[in-house]
C-alpha cells in the first residue's frame, strides 16, 4: 500500500490531533490514540455530525488510485440484519453520552458516509483510525472510519451481553479515536487493578489479571458489558464532549432482578436490552438528570456507592462471569459490580447521582460531595456521606452512619433509630425522630465531650463528635403522624466585640433553623440585647412560607443604636410549615426615618433577593440584609447564632455591611430569640 495520505476528507470530516491530554484521568489518556474528527483538516472543532453507512457492494469502495486495502474488498460482504440493529444501537449509546448525533447515509462511498461497516472473511475484526500521520498509527483518510466485522462480530439472536457486540463497540472505538487500553506504547496503558472490560471496552482482558502473553481472555455470553464502560465515556466525551440534555429533568434508575432490565422512572430504559443469563454490566451517564439509584427490590447484601468511578453490587447472581474458561460464578472472575458510575466530564458534577436507596439486606452506602439522599430501609447498615448537604435515613436495624464534612440529617421514626450510632456528629448535624412529638418528661439524653446517647420509649442511638463549646436542643413541632421532634448540637456564641473579626469558620448563619419553624401553636419573642455600630439601624421581621414567599413585614426596633437592652417584642405564632425570619436595614433611621406599615418584600423576575417596597415611599435603594443567606444580594450569611447558656434559646448577631468590606464583627444588632410552647430544653 502507498504511503497513507491523511489530509483529504472521509464524508466531509477530517482527522485531527488532539493536544493535550496531560489533564485527563490516566486510564483515561490510555484509551486514546491521539486523533479525532473535526471539520477540518488539523482543525480544533470537534464535529458533532457523523454520517454512516453498510457496505452493499465492491463498487462502494471505488475511489481514484483504488481502496488501500483492496484484498478486505475482495472478500467483503454486507451485514446481516442483526448486526445493522447492533451498530445502530451502539452509535446511539455513544450520542446518549456525548455531543454527536448520527445519520445513517443510504449511499456507502467515501463521500457520503465517515463511517462504514462490512462483512470481511476472518476470524477476527479491525477498524481503521481517525486520519492522522502520527508514529503510533497513521491512516490514510481513504479508510479511516471503516469497520471490517470477522466472525467474532457476527452478532446473531440476543446479542446484548456477548463478546460480538462487544467486538462492534470495541472496534467503533477505534474509528472514533480509542486504542488498546492494555496497550502501554502509547499514552500509557490501564493499571493493573482496572485493566478489565469492567472498565474499558478497549482492552484484551476481559477479566482483571488476564495474562495477555497467553492471547486475549473472553466473558462468558451474555456476562460482556452491554455498552462503553466508564474510561471510553470518558475519552470520547475528551474528544467529542458531553451530552447533558436531561438537565431538570428527574430520573430514578432500577433493575429487573431476573431479566436485568434496566428501567428509568418505571419504563424500560432506551438503548437498553437483557442478556440470555440476565445479567447487568453497565456504566450509568445521567445526561445532568437529578438521578436515583433505587436498588430496593433486592434483599441481599449491597454495596452501593455514588462516587464517580466506583460501582454498586447489589445482586451477585446478576454479576458478569468474565472468564469462559472457569465455571460460572468463580467469585475471582466475576465483575466488581453490576451498575458503574461514570466519571465526571470536567469537574462537572451534573452527572453525578444524587440518590440511593437499597433494600433490606446489611447494605454498606457511600455518598459523593454533591447533596444527596441516602436511603437505606432494613438491616444493620453502614452509610458513609461524602462532602455535600445530605439526608439520610438508615431504617429499620443497627446502623452505623459517619458524616462528612457538610450540613447532614438523620431522619427515622424513633423506633428505627435504636441501635444507631453516629459519627462525625457535630453543630451541621441534625437528627429527625419523625412521628413523636417529645417533651423533656419522655427522653433522656446524657453527654461528654465526644459521646451523647439518646433514649426515649425504649429506643436509643449514640452520637460520636466534638461536643465542647456548645450543648444539645431538642425542637419539637407539628402533631400526630407530622409530629417530629429535632435533635442538633448547637455552639455557644462567640464573643462580639466592635471591629473584631469574627473567625469564618465560626459564621454558621442560623444554625438551628428548626427553632424558627411554626406549627401553628408555638409562639416567639425576641429579647433585644445591643447594638453597636456606626449606622442607626432599623430591625424587622416577617414570616417565611413553605414556598419561600416573605408575609407580615414588620418593623420591631426603628433605631437600634438607641434601644436598650433587655427589650422584648411578641413574634406572634407562625402558621403550620412557616418560619420567623429577620431582616436589618442598614442606617435605615437615618435614611428614612420612619417606615409606613404598609412595607413589603417582592421578588423580581429570575432573582432569589427580595426588594423592600412601599406604596407610600420609594425605597428601591434600601441596602437590605437577611437572616436567610439566600435572601441577600451577595448570598453570604449576614448573622451568626449561638445557643444560649441554659441551651434553651438561640442568640443571634447581625452584620450591617456588605461582606467582603465589612469588618464581620456580627455585634451591630445582637438578640434572642425564644420559642414558647413548641421548643423543649435537654
Amino acid at each position: 500500500m502507498a504511503s497513507a495520505d491523511p489530509t483529504g476528507p472521509k464524508g466531509g470530516l477530517y482527522g485531527s490531533a488532539f493536544l493535550d491530554t496531560s489533564s485527563l484521568d490516566p486510564n483515561v489518556r490510555a484509551t486514546m490514540m491521539g486523533y479525532y474528527w473535526a471539520t477540518q483538516y488539523g482543525g480544533t472543532q470537534a464535529t458533532t455530525v457523523f454520517t454512516y453507512a453498510f457496505a452493499t457492494s465492491d463498487a462502494d469502495f471505488d475511489i481514484p488510485g483504488g481502496y488501500p486495502e483492496a484484498d478486505y474488498v475482495d472478500i467483503a460482504s454486507e451485514l446481516s440484519a442483526v448486526q445493522k440493529d447492533a451498530v445502530r444501537l451502539a452509535v446511539a449509546q455513544l450520542s446518549a453520552f456525548t455531543q454527536l448525533s448520527f445519520v445513517e447515509s443510504a449511499s456507502a462511498t467515501a463521500a457520503n458516509a465517515t463511517l462504514r461497516f462490512a462483512n470481511y472473511q476472518d476470524e477476527g475484526s479491525e477498524s481503521n483510525f481517525p486520519p492522522n500521520a502520527g508514529s503510533y498509527a497513521p491512516s490514510d483518510s481513504r479508510l479511516a472510519g471503516d469497520t471490517w466485522l470477522g466472525l467474532n462480530g457476527d452478532t446473531t439472536g440476543n446479542y446484548i451481553g456477548t463478546d460480538e457486540y462487544l467486538t462492534i463497540i470495541h472496534e467503533m472505538g477505534h474509528a472514533f479515536g480509542l486504542k488498546h487500553g492494555h496497550d502501554s506504547d502509547y499514552n500509557g496503558g490501564l493499571s493493573a487493578d482496572r485493566n478489565g472490560t469492567e472498565f474499558s471496552v478497549m482492552t484484551y482482558a476481559s477479566y482483571i489479571g488476564t495474562d495477555l502473553s497467553q492471547g486475549l481472555s473472553t466473558a462468558w455470553r451474555g456476562s460482556a458489558p452491554q455498552g462503553y464502560m466508564m474510561y471510553d465515556i470518558a475519552a470520547l466525551q475528551a474528544y467529542y464532549g458531553a451530552n447533558f440534555s436531561a438537565v431538570g429533568t428527574t430520573a430514578v434508575y432500577s433493575w429487573d432482578a431476573v431479566t436485568g432490565q434496566q428501567y428509568i422512572n418505571g419504563e424500560a430504559a432506551p438503548l437498553t436490552g437483557v442478556s440470555e443469563t440476565g445479567k447487568i454490566l453497565q456504566t450509568i451517564w445521567t445526561q445532568g438528570a437529578t438521578a436515583t439509584y433505587d436498588f430496593s427490590n433486592f434483599s441481599e447484601d449491597q454495596l452501593a456507592d455514588l462516587r464517580p468511578g466506583q460501582w454498586s453490587t447489589f445482586s451477585r447472581a446478576q454479576l458478569g462471569d468474565l472468564n469462559n474458561a472457569v465455571p460460572q460464578g468463580t467469585l475471582e472472575y466475576q465483575a466488581k459490580g453490576n451498575v458503574y458510575n461514570a466519571l465526571l466530564y470536567e469537574g462537572d458534577t451534573r452527572s453525578a447521582v444524587s440518590g440511593l436507596i437499597t433494600g433490606s439486606g446489611n447494605d454498606t452506602l457511600i455518598g459523593n460531595d454533591i447533596d444527596n439522599l441516602l436511603i437505606a430501609n432494613a438491616g444493620d447498615d453502614h452509610i458513609t456521606t461524602g462532602a455535600g448537604n445530605n439526608r439520610v435515613s438508615g431504617g429499620a436495624g443497627a446502623d452505623t452512619i459517619v458524616f462528612g464534612s457538610g450540613h447532614n440529617i438523620l431522619f427515622d421514626a424513633l423506633a428505627d433509630l435504636n441501635g444507631d450510632a453516629v459519627f462525625g456528629f457535630s453543630a451541621l448535624g441534625r437528627v429527625d425522630m419523625l412521628g413523636s412529638r417529645l417533651t423533656a418528661a419522655t427522653y433522656s439524653l446524657t453527654h461528654d465531650a465526644a459521646t451523647a446517647t439518646f433514649a426515649s420509649g425504649g429506643s436509643a442511638f449514640q452520637l460520636f463528635g466534638d461536643f465542647s463549646g456548645g450543648d444539645f436542643m431538642t425542637v419539637a413541632r407539628g402533631s400526630g403522624a407530622e409530629a417530629i421532634t429535632y435533635l442538633s448540637f448547637g455552639t455557644f456564641l462567640p464573643t462580639l466585640s466592635e471591629g473584631a473579626a469574627v473567625d469564618a469558620s465560626l459564621i454558621n448563619g442560623i444554625a438551628n433553623q428548626p427553632y424558627l419553624s411554626g406549627d401553628g401553636g408555638v409562639s416567639f419573642t425576641l429579647e433585644f440585647t445591643s447594638a453597636q455600630s456606626g449606622y442607626r439601624n432599623m430591625l424587622g421581621t416577617y414570616n417565611i412560607s413553605v414556598d419561600g414567599s416573605i408575609s407580615d413585614v414588620r418593623i420591631l426596633f426603628g433605631d437600634t443604636s438607641v434601644e436598650a437592652g433587655g427589650t422584648t417584642l411578641s413574634l406572634g405564632q407562625p402558621g403550620n410549615g412557616d418560619s420567623v425570619g429577620f431582616f436589618l436595614i442598614q442606617d435605615g433611621f437615618n435614611r428614612y426615618g420612619s417606615l409606613p406599615d404598609d412595607i413589603s418584600f417582592l421578588f423580581e423576575a429570575g432573582s432569589t433577593t427580595p426588594v423592600l417596597h412601599s406604596q407610600q415611599l420609594a425605597l428601591y435603594g434600601a441596602t437590605v440584609f437577611h437572616s436567610t443567606a439566600a435572601y441577600n444580594a451577595d448570598g453570604l450569611d449576614h448573622v451568626l447564632s449561638g445557643i444560649s447558656s441554659d441551651a434553651s434559646s438561640l442568640v443571634i448577631g447581625f452584620e450591617d455591611v456588605a461582606r467582603g468590606t465589612a469588618d464581620d464583627d456580627f455585634q451591630d444588632v445582637v438578640f434572642t430569640l425564644h420559642a414558647h410552647d413548641g421548643f423543649l430544653l435537654v
